[in-house]
Parts: C-alpha cells; structure tokens; sequence
C-alpha cells in the first residue's frame, strides 16, 4: 500500500456541524507525512492507521460537535473504539498482556 492510499479526500463537515464558518467546516485530508514516518510502519499498521481514521470520519466527526457543546463524552462510541484494537491490552509484560 502505497502513501498515496493512505490519503483520504477531504470530509465536509459542514453536514455534520452546519455552524461552523466555511473556513472551519471542511476536515483536512490526511496528506502531510513530513516525517516520513508512515514510511516506518507495516502494511498491519497502515491498515490500522486507515481503519482508525476512517471510523473518526464516519463515527465521531458526525457527532461530536453536539457532545463537544454540552461538555459530554459520547460513551457509547466506546465499544465500536473496542473493535478497532487500539486501546488497553496492548502492553505485553512477562505474563501476558496487562
């Protein structure tokens, strides 16, 4: 998978969030690799890289304006994050994981 797959057209969230000005309401591409760090990681991880971006695109950009404006935390975007294997149980010591 090449960097260019790793890029994601633009997500108008002017949908999403209709109060934002026009300069704000469109969600930047995932272009820029200065680093060249993508560069680093495994074909897993890119996919992973990708799955995680396009489930914040597709789950939690859509709401989280709302939240954001009540001061709330969206709980039940917790077990769809589960899924996605990028939190807890992730750090390995001599009896397994933690």
């Amino acid at each position: 998978m090449g960097s260019s797959e790793l890029r994601s057209p633009t997500l108008n969230l002017s949908i999403a969030c209709p109060q934002l000005t026009p300069a704000a309401s469109t969600f930047p591409a995932a272009a820029s690799n200065y680093c060249q760090l993508d560069e680093l990681l495994t074909e897993e991880e890119k996919d992973l890289q990708i799955k995680v971006r396009q489930f914040m695109e597709n789950e939690v950009a859509p709401i989280i304006s709302k939240f954001w404006e009540k001061a709330e935390f969206p709980f039940h975007l917790i077990p769809k994050m589960s899924t996605l294997g990028i939190a807890g149980g992730t750090i390995k010591n001599n009896r397994g994981l933690l």
